[in-house]
């Protein structure tokens, strides 16, 4: 029974530093999936692929309760019956109570399940799956090979993995709706398998849990039952299980940036606490018992979503989603809010004094500050469940961050660190970075639109097209084609390019989009599209008309006309640089060094130069932004390698050991060492008190261009 070739496109190696693309291959006549980069081979039974990590170091693998082919027959026919609508009252209402919760959340946020893709964690013999008939694509996960060849025999259509919910052997942002049910008390790393859950489906889906609720009598039943001298009379069944409230699932939520929606209770746990003592389901008559059952059915479906009740039962269901608008907030929670904001404010404000004053005297040299930078991306990757970079770390609480301080992936920024981590991989010496590199490449692709689009902000906000988030995202493809030669890359940049020619960015673009438009021409001079270098050609001439005879660029801010901030004016700068390299073109170079002039004409002896410029290029404020200083030391560098001009090799150096004194090289905590600042001071100007993914980016870009070029450093 040979894979589909699509199902084999969402899987993945299942090893956590891998995660590579898995190929059909067959030897003797049986088929197997390899990996691309790990080489590990991965067997099918059945048309069912086991993706375990590591087996070889497991041998028990496959000796857990749910896993011994005798417990698997009996739970098989047991679910199989109450989906023909049999079996003891008992077991009908628990098996329909489950399902009712799940369609109650799935109804409350009105979720159309036709035409999707949904995956079931924990799935069995695919009872879920069988219940939702609309769905296009069903997805199967479970540790239990034997229920899910029984789950096979009744549907071949499912697409069915042998797995672990720690570790899923599936690509990022794939499915629509994906949920567990009555599974996570046999889970002993919940929070890393509710990760995981998340990772892998899209940013506009849903994840839901149906979890046995720790605020419920049971657990105080299932406890006295599971002491030692208990269990040997009267046994549990299980050496394992742990119950959980709704308490947990909000942390597991707002680790992952999933927002809570709706909560609904299944069960009222004491027909096993009063009941079953009295051994109601082997004496009452069967009439008797489904009387009783169908009464208490008939009350759940009416108050199983109140408030308290819901949180009280005997298992506790819950819905909730990455990109959704936060709920509004009544006086009470903005005050507390507030309170808690000036609070951490002022520790911050304490611990920045002793910050500032320390941190100038532990600068290094220039290959110790790129390991810092580096280590504390890899960090930012890390803190986030997918394959994306942590927009930042934010040493105060706000709605991008989550109880750790991290904040959600940011497309736009971790298309552009690609390329930074592949030439920082050879000048570290870690192979590390060019596995990291093709996970966010991987991601990006995953999560764009079958049109070619990437969204704009990170990766909690509603999705919509953005051309700048989209053109920096090409710059991470092509870098990792050149890498690894994988056409799947090529292929998604030329589309992404596509996308934003059908946009055609003109006079209604701010002017620093040109920085974004950079990566097309070289699509377009390296593999003849002439339609992408028009575009550039034209976009870059309405820049230049933007462009006043002291080199002020009109357009060239975020938001205001008065004035500039130094981040989005560097981009301007640094495009118009780059297009005119690629191109050849000496009036796109002569304009970015005519604006790049003025610039760091306003940089003081220590490198440092102020967050916002005015039209006659004055500063409007005394803080430094730290990002855009990177930025123009690092055009100050292109621009020295092509004229050999010592002013701006001077310009660039001042810049790196300003940037130096700055980056954190005093304090492990608050993001870590290696953070780079929003601004300078820390809690002022731009993105305060907030350390950014891309402000890091852009300073190991300048330090390894030093790094490179020993001799200039």
């Amino acid at each position: 029974m040979s894979l589909a070739k699509d199902f084999i496109k969402v899987l993945c190696c299942p090893k956590r530093l891998c995660r590579g693309d898995l190929l059909l291959k067959s030897e003797n006549d049986r088929e197997f999936l390899i990996c691309n980069i790990c080489q590990t081979n991965y067997p099918i039974e059945q048309g069912i692929p086991i993706l375990f990590p590591n087996t070889e170091y497991s041998p028990d693998l496959f000796k857990r309760h749910w896993d011994l082919k005798e417990n698997a027959e009996s739970y098989a026919a047991k679910y199989n019956s109450y989906l023909k609508k049999q079996g003891t009252p008992w077991g009908l209402y628990t098996h329909f109570s489950e399902l009712l919760a799940i369609d109650k959340l799935i109804s409350a946020v009105n979720f159309d399940l036709s035409g999707k893709t949904i995956m079931d964690f924990g799935c069995g013999n695919c009872r879920f799956l069988t219940h939702c008939e609309k769905a296009k694509i069903k997805i199967g996960v479970d540790t239990s090979l034997n229920l899910l060849l029984d789950a096979k025999k009744r549907n071949p259509s499912y697409w069915l993995v042998c797995g672990q919910l720690e570790d899923l052997p599936f690509k990022d942002a794939m499915a629509d709706f994906s949920c567990s049910i009555r599974v996570y008390q046999h889970i002993r790393s919940p929070l890393e398998a509710f990760s995981e859950m998340v990772r892998v489906t899209k940013p506009s889906g849903y994840v839901s849990l149906e979890i046995y609720n720790k605020l419920n009598l049971k657990e105080i039943y299932k406890r006295i039952r599971m002491t030692k001298w208990l269990d040997k009379i009267w046994s549990w069944g299980l050496d394992y299980d742990c119950y959980y409230s709704y308490r947990e699932i909000k942390k597991w939520c707002e680790v992952n940036f999933i927002k809570p929606l709706k909560f609904v209770g299944s069960g009222w746990g004491f027909y096993f606490y009063l009941l079953e003592p009295l051994r109601f389901r082997g004496h009452a008559p069967n009439f008797f018992q489904k009387l009783i059952y169908n009464s208490f059915f008939a009350l759940e479906k009416l108050v199983s979503h109140w408030p308290l009740i819901s949180v009280t039962m005997e298992k506790i269901s819950f819905i909730g989603r990455l990109q959704e608008k936060a709920k509004s907030q009544n006086l009470w929670q903005k005050t507390n809010k507030t309170l808690k904001r000036k609070t951490q404010a002022k520790k911050i404000k304490n611990w920045q004094k002793i910050f500032e004053n320390r941190n100038y005297c532990l600068v290094g040299d220039d290959g110790q500050h790129l390991k810092l930078t580096i280590d504390w991306l890899k960090k930012a990757q890390d803190a986030t469940s997918d394959g994306g970079v942590s927009r930042g770390f934010s040493l105060i609480k706000e709605a991008k961050s989550n109880i750790l301080g991290w904040q959600p992936s940011y497309p736009e920024t971790t298309g552009y660190i690609i390329p930074t981590f592949i030439i920082a991989a050879k000048i570290l010496n870690d192979s590390d970075l060019i596995r990291r590199a093709k996970l966010m490449a991987d991601w990006e692709i995953s999560l764009m639109d079958p049109e070619g689009w990437v969204q704009s902000g990170n990766l909690s906000q509603l999705a919509k097209p953005e051309i700048f988030d989209t053109g920096a995202v090409i710059r991470g493809l092509l870098a990792i084609y050149q890498q690894t030669k994988d056409e799947k890359y090529l292929k998604q940049a030329i589309k992404a390019g596509e996308w934003i020619l059908s946009q055609n960015p003109g006079q209604e673009s701010k002017s620093y989009y040109v920085y974004a438009l950079a990566p097309l021409a070289r699509l377009g001079t390296e593999f003849s599209r002439p339609d992408f270098v028009a575009l550039v050609k034209n976009f870059a001439d309405y820049v230049l008309s933007q462009q006043e005879e002291n080199g002020w660029i009109n357009q060239a801010d975020f938001k205001s006309d008065s004035d500039v901030l130094l981040h989005p004016l560097a981009y301007a700068i640094n495009g118009l640089w780059e297009i005119g390299t690629i191109l050849k073109e000496e009036k796109y170079l002569e304009a970015a060094r005519k604006s790049l002039d003025q610039v760091i004409g306003q940089m003081s002896k220590e490198g440092k130069i102020v967050g916002r410029l005015d039209k006659n290029w004055q500063p409007t404020v005394d803080w430094a932004c730290l990002t855009g200083i990177a930025q123009i030391a690092e055009t100050c560098c292109k621009i020295y390698e092509a004229s050999d001009e010592i002013k701006y090799l001077n310009s660039a150096k001042l810049a790196k050991e300003y940037l130096k004194s700055c980056q954190n090289n005093f304090d492990n905590r608050f993001g870590g060492l290696g953070a780079v600042w929003g601004s300078w001071p820390i809690n002022v100007g731009y993105c305060p008190n907030q350390a950014l993914n891309w402000a890091a980016k852009y300073f190991a870009d300048l330090l390894i261009y030093f790094i490179k070029n020993k001799k200039n450093a």
